[in-house]
């Protein structure tokens, strides 16, 4: 990928003489920023521009390239790609669009470019883009005309969008936030985010890497790389509008969504994600700060008003405010004009204009231990104190480093001020008090350390027992009965009752007394792929307690079974009933891009009424599974809430394990509910008693 951002030479292919030729306005960006390398000019009519002469074929070019931007029409980029091949050039950005995006004909000269590039080993990026930038180097390669206004930094974006992109380069420059690498991928035919994204994580220049994406090429690539690096990672993942482009088949795919899949995948390996452009500035501005290790902070205000502000976000943060030593407020306290304030946290310094004692009372607050971070609110009016303000906030920068803690400053002064601050300050400040406490909250929950490879717990599963199951569903080219759900989930480890499946009213009355040992009754179900949902059409009964009712309910289930034109015999699953456990929803799903995920929720009836749940891609470490059932809105309830005895939360946590296990053993199992699984008291376990798995027919088991 080095040679996308750091070529010794760059042809730009479609440069003519006309003043409103594109190319031309890469040349002009190129000679904007600098560009320490050779530049050459392609285009079929020849001629000159900016005292260059245009050769007319990439094969005129004397010397050797290491990187050519094309933008040309579409339909002759194959050629001049094979031009690029003959040439040795094995590094392109096609710029050009009017391909898969336009229709049919666009994705046919899209293989053709696919086929050249494989021909002579050439990677590309694009089409359908605005190239990549290198602000370190002076590579500036978009066809849109650009201004060298952008401070050298850390900073590096990949953007599927160029327009988005722009808007992103555009934020930089206002707050004045260091850019280092840009990259737009259009199509992403060839070269995609995860290519970059690997360059990237090892790149000297680069210290946070922001993406803007509308479609994950390769989900599980995306999350293996993003372990691999410390370095954050932000994204905004947009084209969310449908939960799914099918109907859904169980209430896992409804609850899991496609966005909640990203969500939950990015999330599972530290990428944060944000959906705005402030919220990117937030982070952009915080993340470059000393990280925060704690919940405490210490607000530090020259204005009563901005400090009562401050505590209330605070407190809508989760943040709480340190209680400062005597000691500490009495020293303060010898440096105010007169005893009319009430120090506390937040820190009023309304009485208080002593620059000097500023910088110490920062100072003091860092070095306090149970201090974490320190939010500084300066309010100032640039013509009597602009001069001392500046050299504070810089100051209180270098405080910051020297304690390892953040410490954000807030300023409210004049535009003109604030533009100058932007312009010359070696670090962000923000303008409203929200924004910075918001700020460090973002840091305190953005964990984007490197991390291991996650390894599900060790745990049984019959697997023989399964794909025997299995190979009768292939066998017969249908999906799992009811019976047959119960039988895998029963052999991958979860706790299922005894049931018996029986077609006559006297099997069905044999059955229940054998079942039914507690006297709470049983349950009857009608067991056929066309009742998948059988509460919908009248499929269940439940609580039948003697030969009467069950009699009489079997019968009603043969009605049902008519109704729906099912042949016979008619079979039927009886279960005992079990009593007093919570209802769950366990499930699992395999996603196109990120692959298997388990979920957990609040089951039941209203399992998509309420939407209470938790997903994680599988494999994941146990403390992950636990972490899942936090996150639940109902996680109170399992718990135990007013006296009340907690729930088995160890053995929903064992049944998310195992659901894990068998979703990594058999990619052929797609998808599957566990609705409702009856979570009992602590000690008591959780039984499965209603359950659907779904199968991709087409694909072997791996046992």
């Amino acid at each position: 990928m080095d040679l996308f951002f750091n070529p010794r030479s760059v042809a730009v292919v479609g440069v003519s003489e006309n003043k409103n030729n594109l190319g031309r306005t890469i040349v002009h960006n190129l000679h904007e920023f600098n560009f320490d390398g050779i530049i050459y000019l392609v285009g079929p009519k020849g001629g000159t521009a900016y005292g260059r002469r245009i050769h007319k074929s990439v094969a005129d070019i004397p010397d050797q390239v290491d990187l050519a931007v094309v933008l040309a029409p579409a339909k002759v980029v194959p050629g001049i790609l094979e031009e690029c091949g003959q040439k040795g050039i094995r590094r392109v950005v096609i710029e050009s669009a009017g391909f898969s995006e336009y229709g049919e004909e666009g994705h046919l000269v899209e293989q053709e470019v696919l086929a050249v590039a494989k021909r002579h080993g050439i990677r590309f990026i694009g089409p359908n883009c605005i190239g990549t930038i290198n602000n370190h180097v002076g590579l500036a390669l978009p066809f849109a005309g650009l201004k060298d206004v952008f401070a050298r930094g850390k900073v590096s974006i990949i953007s599927q969008s160029g327009g988005v992109g722009l808007s992103y380069l555009n934020v930089l420059a206002s707050e004045s936030l260091g850019l280092s690498k840009f990259a737009s991928i259009g199509n992403k035919l060839d070269v995609d985010e995860c290519d970059l994204l690997e360059y990237l994580i090892e790149d000297e220049e680069t210290d946070i890497i922001c993406m803007y994406l509308e479609g994950i090429a390769d989900g599980r690539r995306l999350m293996d790389i993003a372990r691999r690096s410390s370095k954050p990672i932000l994204v905004h993942k947009s084209n969310i509008g449908q939960l799914a482009k099918e109907i859904a088949a169980s209430h896992t795919t409804s609850l899991s969504g496609d966005d909640r899949m990203v969500s939950a995948a990015l999330d599972q390996v530290g990428i944060a994600r944000f959906d705005d452009a402030h919220t990117l500035v937030n982070y952009l501005k915080i993340l470059p700060l000393p990280r925060l290790r704690g919940n405490k902070l210490a607000v530090l205000s020259r204005s009563g008003g901005h400090a009562v502000i401050a505590a209330d976000v605070c407190e809508k943060e989760g943040f709480s405010l340190v209680r400062f030593p005597d000691p500490f407020l009495l020293e303060i306290e010898k440096h105010f004009r007169a005893q009319v304030i009430r120090l506390t946290n937040p820190l009023d310094l309304g009485d208080l204009f002593d620059f000097e004692v500023y910088t110490r009372i920062v100072e003091e607050t860092l070095k306090l231990p149970e201090v974490d971070g320190v939010v500084f609110l300066h309010t100032y009016i640039s013509s009597l104190e602009g001069k001392a303000s500046r050299a504070l906030l810089s100051k209180i920068k270098e405080l910051s480093f020297q304690y390892g803690k953040p410490a954000v400053t807030c300023v409210a002064t004049d535009q003109e001020e604030m533009s100058a601050l932007r312009k010359n300050l070696p670090h962000p400040v923000y303008t409203e008090p929200e924004d910075a406490i918001r700020s460090l909250a973002l840091a305190r929950d953005f964990d984007h350390q490197a991390r291991p490879a996650p390894r599900l717990p060790d745990g049984e599963l019959d697997r023989a027992a399964i794909e025997a199951v299995l190979s009768s569903c292939r066998r017969d080219g249908r999906q799992a009965l009811l019976h047959e759900s119960l039988e895998i989930l029963k052999a991958a480890g979860l706790v299922v009752p005894d049931w018996s499946l029986v077609s006559t009213v006297d099997e069905a009355e044999e059955a229940a007394k054998r079942l039914d040992s507690k006297g709470l009754g049983v349950a009857m179900k009608l067991v056929a792929a066309e009742a998948s949902h059988k509460t919908d059409v009248g499929g269940v009964a439940l609580g039948l307690v003697g030969a009467a009712m069950v009699r009489k309910e079997f019968e009603a289930l043969r009605t049902a079974a008519k109704e729906l034109a099912l042949p016979e015999p008619v079979q039927v699953l009886l279960q005992p009933m079990v009593e007093g456990g919570m209802e769950m929803i366990l499930g699992a799903r395999r996603d196109d891009t990120f692959g298997p995920a388990v979920l957990v929720g609040l089951g039941g009836i209203f399992v998509e009424v309420f939407k209470d749940t938790a997903l994680c891609l599988v494999p994941f470490a146990e403390g992950e599974s636990a972490a899942m059932l936090k996150r639940l809105r109902a996680y109170p309830l399992l718990a135990g809430v007013r006296g009340q005895k907690p729930r088995d939360v160890d053995a929903l946590r064992h049944g998310l394990e195992a659901l894990g296990r068998l979703m990594a053993a058999f990619p052929e199992i797609q998808e599957l509910d566990v609705n409702p699984i009856l979570v009992g008291r602590q000690g008591e376990g959780a039984q499965v008693v209603d359950a659907r798995v779904f199968l991709g027919l087409d694909e072997p088991s791996v046992p």
